[in-house]
């Protein structure tokens, strides 16, 4: 794509976005709450469904309370929720006639005379209501990916199409699967998602979440029911990460039926095969839901292949109509084989090729939860979840620069991890009225984390297989533990000041202590130890502002501003590797993010939001090429400076079939959606001493990082087709073009199309797509060590079919 054609392309998509900023005048609105109830039992029905007057719909948070802000005036509507009978009504909405409440019998029939068209979210991405369970997001960008209604290669977990209405995601494939997901936004590095908080069901799932947030386990898509994600004013709620959170909430048995089973079977290019087989239902108080999932492939390039097992089980258990115990349990175990990296001239010369064949990575994930939901009232709910991780993750092979051979006469080195994580984290809301008829909203939560994490590097001398064994504890280059606590309370308040605009400020507080225990032995042939035994104190308040204002119905305006801080990961203060060396004297990062945008939906026609935002991050930890002064070339991680990010997120889709007004309330669906993201991230307060740095693009920022696709439904034929592009960026501070081994250097802008289709038949689901279906040879890291060092290629095309049945 030439410049002139690229300009062209930008300034149609803001000239298009500028549009949807104009489309909806403000409306008189007041204030209702409408509160779904058990008949019988007067308790909440949390997520219970409303429409009105056929192309309004909504979702009830998990007391059973819809908030909404709506014109005066006559409404039809219906009510419904699963295992509950659908309710019809009318009501005429006028001044101070804010509430009302509807009690729903337990079973499901078919209400004569009420026809209901468009019931159907026709849009797979949307905002969260201001409250919803535990957590607040009025005043926060957010978003909630529906994989339901999104047409996606779930078996491969396609990040480019599950994550592609969320503007200025950048993507790092680490494997052909989607084993490892690595995903970052704003200039913040994707390698395994460590910028953001990561959770499943609301609990921790990285490897250690104060000093080692690398996300080795990813959930299978198939088992997930929605992603959430928040951007970086999580922080106040969930934790100390620039990124924000990254929730996936798990599928949950039907509450209609009391079994059901699902077995989808795909196979695909270069060996690959997956099968997803769950069962789950409703038996009296009882919700259950399971699944497992194995997956392998030989891999797209040479000395490549991965066997994977996942195994999820969640019971939900009605202790009485207010209080609910909930045990969760996860298993992951996977082993893959591993090519090295590449240089620049190897990947120009053939990309799939590898000079590598024994190098080796595995994981094992044991998560078990247990949660407590209390509803106390329909304006008091209190959660509390206890939970561990208990996973390793190793790996051994070759990890000398790419231009020296492999001599398998020589022994690999060896790193392992052992993590050891407890916690206890406790949320309670309060809905209550300062002003008539106007809903406040206060969170407030604590939580306690204890994790210990064991780290050893050494040497394998047994040749090529997976063997992650060292000879013994005398010969160990790494042996530390790095026990460490967190104990954190939150609390942050919805004001509601008029019926259309709230402030919502909010503090935490944090007390971390990280403790380094162990010794390094730098030199084999050095047989004394070097021993450690550091402890850091640290607490702290961060705090934050949120601001919005309900412009029409379905429109509203949203500022935020929000503290962040991240701790020195054990990673970069404790390592032993060729060809890198650790500043002994790395610094926590600290900083905050700022949002200001427009979002929202005008009636079932376009779905949009429209953001700009600022992100000051200090004492940036990022890699430099240093000499030694006796001719070596190593790579130096130290904090490099501090850095600055700004720049707008833009996302809209346009479900065609609405602009046709005999076809305004189907389910057929034909919608285009893009999302444009535009970065300028660079470091600034340069040190004296590094001047060379001055105005330098921060690492894995891509300027541009556009997704635009078209999404149809017609009966039971659904699909996909998309087209992403990435800007290049660079893989180092130095904004270096390129290395004689490969690791560090420009990584090239590059574009893929993908494209998935489905056909329903009664139980049966049938599905294909093709995944880069240009053949683009292209990559997304350089690595400096592990799994390389090099070029890490990205897969070429490759062809999925599916086969789906449900009982």
């Amino acid at each position: 794509m030439n410049s002139k054609n690229r300009l062209i392309y930008k300034s149609f998509a803001v000239l298009l976005f500028s549009f949807f900023l104009a489309l909806d005048a403000i409306a008189q609105q007041i204030p209702v709450s409408i509160f779904a109830k058990d008949s019988i039992s007067k308790q909440a029905i949390p997520f219970a469904r409303l429409y009105l007057n056929g192309d309004r719909n909504y979702t009830s948070d998990i007391n059973g309370v819809f908030s909404l802000g709506i014109e005066r005036g006559k409404y039809k509507g219906i009510i419904s929720a699963d295992g509950y009978k659908t309710q019809a009504f009318s009501w005429d909405i006028v001044a101070n006639e804010g509430s009302r409440t509807f009690l729903l019998q337990e079973s499901i029939y078919q209400l004569d005379g009420v026809t209901v068209k468009g019931v159907k979210d026709p849009f797979s991405v949307t905002s969260q209501t201001k409250t919803k369970g535990t957590t607040i997001y009025e005043g926060k960008k957010n978003e909630l990916i529906l994989l339901s209604s999104k047409p996606a290669n779930t078996a491969i977990n396609s990040t480019r199409q599950i994550y592609a209405k969320i503007a200025g995601v950048n993507i790092i494939e680490n494997d052909d699967a989607g084993v490892q997901l690595s995903i970052g936004t704003r200039g913040l590095n994707p390698n395994r998602t460590t910028a953001f908080n990561s959770r499943q069901n609301g609990y921790d799932i990285s490897a250690d979440p104060i000093g080692y947030p690398e996300n080795y386990y990813t959930p299978p898509t198939d088992g997930v029911e929605s992603i959430e994600i928040i951007r970086g004013a999580a922080g106040l709620q969930f934790g100390t990460q620039f990124g924000g959170l990254l929730n996936f909430n798990m599928k949950k048995g039907s509450t209609s039926k009391p079994f059901e089973l699902v077995t989808k079977q795909t196979a695909g290019s270069y060996g690959f095969f997956n099968s997803f087989n769950s069962i789950g239902g409703q038996q009296k108080n009882l919700n259950y839901y399971g699944f497992y999932n194995y997956k392998r492939s030989d891999g797209w390039r040479k000395n490549t292949g991965f066997d994977i097992h996942n195994g999820y089980a969640s019971l939900q258990y009605a202790l009485s109509k207010k209080l609910t115990l909930g045990f969760d349990y996860t298993f992951m175990d996977y082993q893959m084989k591993q090519p090295g990296g590449l240089t620049d001239i190897q990947f120009k010369q053939d990309a799939r090729q590898s000079t590598r064949s024994r190098n080796w990575f595995a994981a094992n994930w044991n998560i078990p939860a247990l949660s407590l939901d209390y509803t106390i009232d329909s304006n008091n709910f209190l959660s509390v979840k206890t939970y561990a991780l208990i996973a390793t993750r190793k790996n051994v092979g070759n990890l000398n620069p790419i231009i020296f051979p492999d001599d398998a006469s020589q022994p690999r080195i060896v790193m392992n991890d052992e993590y050891r994580n407890y916690f206890v984290e406790s949320r309670y809301i309060h809905h209550y009225q300062l002003v008539e008829n106007l809903k406040s909203s206060l969170v407030g939560g604590l939580r306690f984390y204890h994790g210990n994490t064991h780290r050893i590097q050494g040497y394998n001398y047994t040749g090529s297989n997976a063997d992650f064994t060292t000879r013994n504890g005398d010969e160990l280059q790494i042996d530390y533990r790095f026990p460490s606590y967190n104990l954190a309370a939150f609390a942050e308040n919805i004001f509601q000041v008029t019926d259309k605009f709230s402030v919502t400020p909010g503090v935490r507080f944090e007390f971390l202590e990280t403790n380094a225990k162990g010794y390094t032995r730098p030199d084999t042939s050095i047989t004394q130890q070097v021993f450690g035994n550091e402890s850091v104190n640290r607490s702290f308040p961060l705090f934050g502002l949120g601001l919005a204002y309900q412009i029409t119905n379905k429109t509203n305006a949203y500022a935020n501003f929000s503290q962040n801080f991240s701790p020195v990961n054990f990673s970069d203060i404790v390592i032993i590797q060729p060809a890198t060396r650790i500043d002994p004297n790395l610094k926590d990062v600290k900083g905050y993010n700022v949002d200001l945008g427009y979002r929202g939906r005008f009636g079932n026609l376009v779905n949009f939001d429209v953001s700009g935002f600022y992100m000051l991050y200090k004492n940036r930890v990022g890699t430099l090429l240093q000499s030694d002064g006796g001719g070596e070339i190593y790579q130096y991680k130290t904090n490099i400076s501090d850095s600055r990010s700004f720049g707008t997120e833009l996302y809209a889709e346009i479900n065609l079939l609405h602009l046709i007004p005999s076809l305004k309330y189907t389910e057929d669906k034909v919608s285009i959606y893009g999302s444009v993201a535009y970065t300028n991230a660079s470091y600034i307060n340069i040190p004296a001493d590094r001047k060379q740095f001055e105005g330098k693009q921060v690492e894995y920022a891509a300027p541009w990082i556009d997704r635009f696709g078209i999404d149809y439904l017609f009966g039971a034929l659904s699909g996909t087709i998309q087209y992403s592009y990435t800007d290049a960026q660079f893989s180092d501070a130095t904004n270096a073009f390129s290395s004689s081994d490969g690791s560090v250097g420009l990584i090239p802008a590059y574009h893929a199309f993908d494209f998935t289709t489905s056909y329903k038949f009664k139980k049966w689901k049938l599905s294909m797509s093709i995944n880069n279906f240009t053949d683009e040879k292209y990559f997304t890291r350089r690595a400096i060590g592990f799994p390389g060092p090099g070029i890490i290629s990205s897969e070429g095309r490759a062809i999925y079919g599916t086969l789906q049945f449900t009982f």
